[in-house]
């Protein structure tokens, strides 16, 4: 299989480079101008080679070819979009591939048997409408009743119609397959160039907040404080330490820190963090809370609340497209690791609706969302050679 790898590369730093920054990133953020700019370029490539595109309502990028024997459409693509002074590769790499994608099989005159799609999808990052906005308004998984919904929708100059016109028939959906960095270290350090993705793991954050009780910094002697970010930072230490010794897969972070009155002069009698915590096991999750929630009422200078803001759950990938990977892999000669991902991604909102597959490549010191992402472009190369082989085998199956 001979792919085109200088315009491979071209087209990855092409579209990676809109966004960047004086401090050496990319801000692309879902629903910006820089977005919108991404998006025009990628339809008129995806145009060039030679699919019917448009962008629907929610900015999603779409390009299609019809198959010759089954209205069925083989999905592949990834995010657009990415945080605040990030790299050129997490999902813009996954997009270009499918986009490679289209022009192997125009130049090669192959004749699909399926409907193949290329997307790149809006605001998979995340922000104010939540992460993997774009793939769930497709899937139709966004609660058009949720409380604040259409003020928020409104910002964006979008509405509750514009979702549902966003909406696809997702039983005629085969399968999703995502070509993606790794965005950890686990195939970097063992030099394997191509990771098979068994999972997604789940994500669940609580704002926990720590009511102190204000008073005089100068005056008040420690003996006797209750110091609510004191508390909260107690709360943070142990329960990081209790994570670390769960097992290998279970993380968590608080961030999003806030204190109050946050003045230099005064006791902070509340403090504010998000707890993110993610496994691919839910059980794991929920246990581990209940820890903290005990680690919490043994720290007598403050109260603790609790508040679930996000719980996603976990997704296994298909396992008859894991074996198809597999055997690729196999037949090409390259080596190979399944793993799970601790990273959120389209397909997992995909996953709810139909079949999805993943296939990873290693990220440079497991370096991802900063300026230092990196992947050499021979692993890319490998990368796309498996994926558009997956791609064809999965397309004779009729």
């Amino acid at each position: 299989m001979k792919l085109n790898t200088d315009r491979l590369k071209n087209n990855i730093l092409k579209l990676g480079s809109i966004g960047r920054t004086m401090y050496g990133g990319i801000t692309r953020l879902g629903f910006t101008d820089e977005y919108y700019k991404a998006a025009d370029l990628f339809k008129e490539l995806l145009e060039d080679a030679g699919l019917e595109v448009h962008i629907d309502k929610v900015g999603n990028v779409i390009g299609r070819k019809k198959g010759k024997k089954s209205e069925k459409i083989i999905m592949t693509g990834s995010h657009l979009d990415t945080v605040v002074n990030g790299g050129i590769f997490d999902g813009n790499m996954g997009a270009v591939a499918g986009l490679e994608f289209a022009y192997y099989i125009k130049e090669n005159n192959i004749k699909l048997n399926h409907t193949i799609e290329i997307v790149g999808f809006n605001a998979e990052e995340g922000g104010e409408m939540g992460g993997t906005f774009g793939s769930r308004a497709m899937m139709g998984l966004i609660d058009l009743d949720k409380k604040g919904l259409v003020e928020k929708l409104g910002k964006y100059n979008l509405s509750i119609d514009d979702i549902k016109n966003s909406t696809i028939d997702t039983d005629r959906i085969k399968c999703f397959i995502e070509f993606h960095i790794e965005q950890g270290n686990i195939l970097y350090e063992n030099n394997i160039p191509i990771g098979i993705v068994s999972g997604i793991v789940g994500i669940t954050r609580y704002k926990i907040t720590a009511l102190g009780e204000s008073n005089h910094a100068g005056t008040t002697m420690m003996k006797g404080r209750k110091d609510a970010f004191q508390a909260l930072a107690k709360l943070a230490v142990q329960s990081d330490d209790y994570i670390s010794n769960v097992d290998d897969i279970l993380v968590g972070t608080f961030g999003v820190v806030n204190i109050y009155p946050n003045m230099a002069n005064v006791i902070p009698g509340k403090a504010e963090a998000i707890l993110e915590l993610r496994h691919m096991d839910q059980n794991v999750i929920d246990d581990t809370i209940e820890r903290i929630k005990a680690i919490a009422d043994s720290i007598d200078s403050a109260k603790f609340t609790f508040e679930k803001i996000i719980s996603k759950k976990s997704c296994q990938c298909d396992k008859d497209i894991i074996s198809i990977i597999d055997k690729v892999c196999k037949d090409n000669n390259i080596k190979y690791k399944t793993i799970h991902s601790g990273a959120g991604h389209d397909a997992n909102a995909i996953a709810k609706k139909a079949p999805v597959g993943m296939i990873f490549v290693p990220s440079e010191k497991g370096k991802s969302h900063c300026p230092s992402e990196w992947t050499d472009w021979d692993d890319i190369e490998k990368g796309c050679e498996i994926l558009f082989k997956t791609l064809l085998k999965i397309d004779e199956q009729i």
